[in-house]
């Protein structure tokens, strides 16, 4: 029996690595292309004809079930690791340094130099803008190495401020002649935002905003745009160096905390966009946001929604004395490149595949394709932004220039398009780019909330330039981990398989030897123990390989510096003494204690419930299942229901909190506080999941209506007690909250002490809550500490350090556990003690 589960497990094994790695089908070879979908439903027809040309390549077209496959990169990572990667990839062209950085991509510069130049599908690089190759390409920082192309651009999205023309004109912001007048510099975009803002109640900010003029990371732009106008960079030329706390950067996150203190403050704002939506109720369709700094391919929403639109596309304003100084308006871009992972089965296939995109003839489908669909639609086409300078500029002429039915606002936009190209930037090519990333929002979070004002008071520092500074600290550490890399002593992992082995047989080689000894004396059969252990296989094998092996070298990983893609290297103890330098794991370590305050608010709510619940009346199954049915509810599914019902301008909690306070008796209690303030008051709303201080209570409340889950064991308890407990109390005379206090309590201890311990456990595990509904913010406010370990491990690549805190939550994990069982001695009643 042991030997056919053994040959059953081996065959099951030996059929999914066959499965997995079979690069033919039909006789032909698989090409695997993630991601193809964003390019839009014409990539179907454009691989179809990509097969007929090539009939030797089939073409399987998939993706990875990730939100973004950079920032939530985790499923690709293990790909590439487990040597099952797709074959092409469409990739966010910012983060090819860092993948490349770490062997993960493959060096396309041979396959480009081996291209026959009469090949019509060629990949020429000197039709393509500059930055877009160059953010395609890596050579490790300070090396002076020539940069190696790590994918093959195509898509290009510069940013550039769009103006609601009509609502310029009605507030007289125009020329001489009654046009509209966009702002150029800083200062007029100031004004301008402050005259085109309007709110709930006039001249009051803490009423809403009804109407918003201009907020600085409204749209797309982010502190990038900003710290480049004003001639800042976020890393020296070689990229040695952060350089986040530059004085242009602090001067741009000043200015942008500026425009928001105008508005009441960045939380106003970020409540008046967490009621906006997308499509026609876009709030610049609509007329809700007057002036944003967005992608070129905007347009596009505006195209679909409102083609009649009177709207302008301008550089974003500039500092003043930058102008003066004659340097041209600029903008930065992102966009996407197609990439061969590096350990892809069919690497030239996937080559050719590439090629055929980016050709003019690929480009063509994609582009006549999208054009047929909106006008089948009826709607306006204007074409999509192209990394290929050449196509790009020939669809231009081709569909704007020579298109005499499309509107003036739209050849206009173009028109600005052209004009910025040559002068647009792109975020740093660096090993840490997400980092990077991550921290220069944190950054610009920090300054607009004004996190360092006081400290910056006692210190006499800046408290933008404290900001930037403070998050740029692990940023340059993570950069000098990679161009320092510790002694070059890789682990030898065959002594830990060794010693893994000897563990997992030793209780096998028990086994066998129990058996033999008392086979007589207990009678066993073979036969019987083999179905046995038949039986028990699928879970032990299970645990062997998914449970105990990950246990055991999670241990050595955390001794090490490994990012999955790299050998692990010994670091010694440095993780662990690092951790206690790490400002975030102290804030990861306070946000989740701090959700222990749900503990037993929930304990009190569902042992509430239960009791309500623990009698026989009409219908109690009907109310048992209901207060049950939120704890069933997918997580994902209730945490989407909760962003909805916790939105702060249009969701059913603060609408029902508008009602209240619109109450006589709020309106007179608002009269009276108002009264001993000696100044007008109103209830304020809170902003829940965008506010740093109701963030947590937010997941708190979202907790307690989860309360059911925890009724169904306070009704096993409740119904576990003797009722003569209760009648003779009640024959001594008891009050109902005597008996609950002396009887229900005690005999309900047993209960109490597994719902802490159950509870704490999955405190200290909350994850899913702050990753699909706050991403960890506002302010790092739900930075919790399982969700930190995953930033660590799948956004960062630091799988040792991660592994090192998963093994500091353990022992917290088991302490507190261990330390509730003993004092469980003393206050949990066993009856049967």
């Amino acid at each position: 029996m042991l030997i056919l589960a053994a040959l059953s497990v081996v065959g099951l094994g030996y059929w999914t690595y066959s499965s997995t790695h079979d690069q033919v089908q039909d006789g032909r070879q698989t090409i695997v292309f993630w991601g193809g979908n964003f390019l839009g439903d014409e990539i179907y027809a454009l691989v179809h004809r990509f097969e007929e040309k090539n009939p030797q390549y089939k073409v399987i077209m998939s993706q990875s079930v990730a939100r973004d496959l950079v920032g939530d990169a985790q499923r690709l990572m293990c790909a590439i690791a487990g040597d099952v990667p797709p074959d092409v990839v469409f990739f966010d062209r910012f983060a090819i340094g860092e993948w490349a950085a770490r062997g993960a991509m493959t060096d396309l510069d041979p396959f480009i130099a081996r291209q026959d130049p009469k090949d019509p599908y060629r990949v020429d690089l000197s039709e393509y803008y500059d930055f877009t190759v160059k953010e395609a390409s890596y050579a490790p920082p300070g090396s002076g190495e020539k940069a190696h192309l790590y994918g093959v651009p195509i898509t290009a999205d510069s940013r550039e401020l769009f103006v609601n023309c009509d609502l310029l004109r009605q507030a007289g912001l125009v020329d001489e002649r009654g046009n509209p007048k966009p702002p150029k510099t800083w200062d007029e975009l100031r004004e301008y935002e402050k005259k085109l803002t309007i709110f709930n109640r006039p001249g009051d900010k803490t009423s809403g905003i009804k109407r918003l003029g201009f907020a600085p990371n409204t749209g797309n732009s982010y502190l990038y745009i900003y710290s480049w106008q004003a001639g800042g960079e976020f890393m020296n030329p070689d990229r040695t160096k952060v350089t986040l706390d530059a004085p242009p950067n602090v001067r741009a996150l000043k200015f942008m905390t500026e425009c928001y203190d105008d508005l009441g403050g960045v939380a106003q704002v970020d409540a008046f966009q967490a009621n906006q939506q997308a499509g026609d109720l876009d709030p610049f369709l609509r007329g809700d946001l007057a002036m944003e700094i967005n992608v070129a391919g905007f347009m596009e929403t505006i195209a679909d929604w409102k083609p009649e639109m009177d709207f302008m596309m301008v550089p974003a304003p500039m500092p003043a004395d930058q102008l003066a100084a004659g340097k041209p308006p600029i903008t930065w871009a992102g966009g996407h490149s197609l990439v061969i992972p590096q350990t892809a089965k069919q690497k030239e296939g996937a080559f050719k595949l590439i090629q055929y995109i980016c050709s003019e003839e690929g480009e063509r489908i994609l582009e006549q394709g999208r054009h047929d669909t909106k006008s089948a639609e009826g709607r306006l086409y204007v074409p999509r932004g192209l990394a290929n300078r050449k196509l790009y500029e020939a669809f231009i002429k081709e569909y704007v220039d020579a298109n005499p039915t499309l509107p003036p606002a739209f050849k206009q936009a173009f028109a600005t398009i052209r004009e910025l190209m040559p002068h647009t930037l792109i975020r740093p090519v660096t090993p840490v780019g997400q980092l990077l990333w991550n921290k220069h929002m944190r950054a610009y979070e920090a300054g607009v909330n004004h996190e360092y004002a006081d400290e910056a008071k006692k210190t006499g520092q800046d408290e933008y330039k404290l900001a930037l500074a403070k998050n740029q600290v692990e940023v340059q550490e993570g950069l000098d981990e990679i161009l320092h890399p510790p002694p070059s002593s890789p682990v030898n992992w065959t002594p830990y398989f060794v010693i893994y082995g000897a563990l997992v047989a030793l209780p096998f080689v028990a086994l066998v030897i129990a058996y033999r000894k008392r086979k007589r004396e207990y009678g066993y059969r073979a036969r019987e123990v083999g179905a046995a252990m038949l039986f028990l296989s699928p879970w032990t094998i299970g645990f062997i390989a998914f449970v105990g092996g990950p246990i055991l070298f999670s241990i050595i990983f955390s001794f090490t510096r490994y990012d999955i893609l790299s050998p692990a290297r010994y670091v010694g103890g440095g993780n662990y003494t690092r951790v206690a330098t790490d400002p975030n794991f102290y804030v990861s370590l306070i946000n989740t204690a701090y959700m222990i305050i749900a503990i037993p608010i929930t304990m009190a709510i569902s042992l509430a419930i239960a009791l309500l619940l623990n009698r026989e009346i009409r219908g109690i199954g009907f109310y048992r299942a209901a207060f049950y049915m939120p704890a069933i509810v997918p997580l994902v599914v209730a945490s989407l229901m909760w962003i909805w019902l916790l939105n702060p301008s249009y969701g059913l909690i603060n609408g029902a909190l508008i009602w209240l306070y619109d109450t006589t008796v709020m309106q007179w209690l608002a009269e009276m506080i108002s009264k001993m303030l000696g100044h007008p008051f109103h209830f304020g709303l809170p902003l829940w999941l965008q506010s740093e201080n109701w963030s947590k209570p937010s997941l708190i409340l979202m907790k307690i209506w989860a309360a059911g889950g925890g009724m169904i064991i306070w009704l096993a308890g409740l119904q576990s007690i003797p009722q003569e407990m209760y009648e003779a109390a009640k024959v001594d005379g008891a009050s109902s909250w005597q008996r609950f206090k002396n009887v229900t309590i005690p005999l309900l201890s047993p209960y109490i002490l597994f719902n802490i311990i159950i509870g704490l456990i999955g405190t200290m595990q909350i994850f899913a809550e702050s990753y699909i509904m706050t991403a960890g913010g506002p302010k790092d406010s739900t930075l919790f500490y399982a969700y930190y370990l995953f930033q660590q491990a799948f956004q960062f690549f630091r799988m040792g350090y991660a592994s090192a805190l998963a093994w500091i939550l353990f022992i917290v994990v088991l302490v507190l556990t261990l330390t509730q069982l003993w004092l469980s001695k003393k206050w949990v009643y066993y009856e049967q003690g």
